[in-house]
C-alpha cells in the first residue's frame, strides 16, 4: 500500500499543477468576442422587453378609446331609434 501511495502522490501533484496552470485568467480573442455577444444579447433582450411593454400599453389605451367611441355611437344610435319610433 505504501508503494502505491509513494508512486501515486507525485503523479497527483503533477496533475494538480497542470490543472492549475490550465486555469489562467488571460482572455483570448474568442472569449472576449463571446462575452461581447452575450452582453449584446442581454441588452437586446432588455430593449425588446421594454418595447413590448410600451406597445402593450399603447394598444390597451387605443382599445379603451375605441370601446368608449363605440359605446357613445351605440348610445346615440339608440337615442335616434327611440326618436324615430316615438
Amino acid at each position: 500500500m505504501k508503494k502505491i501511495l509513494k508512486r501515486l502522490l507525485p503523479v497527483l501533484a503533477v496533475l494538480a499543477v497542470l490543472a492549475l496552470a490550465g486555469c489562467d485568467d488571460d482572455k483570448g480573442p474568442m472569449q472576449t468576442a463571446g462575452e461581447k455577444v452575450d452582453n449584446a444579447a442581454e441588452t437586446t433582450g432588455h430593449a425588446v422587453k421594454g418595447a413590448a411593454k410600451t406597445t402593450g400599453n399603447a394598444v390597451k389605451g387605443a382599445a379603451q378609446k375605441t370601446g368608449s367611441a363605440v359605446k357613445g355611437a351605440a348610445e346615440k344610435t339608440g337615442e335616434a331609434v327611440e326618436n324615430v319610433v316615438k
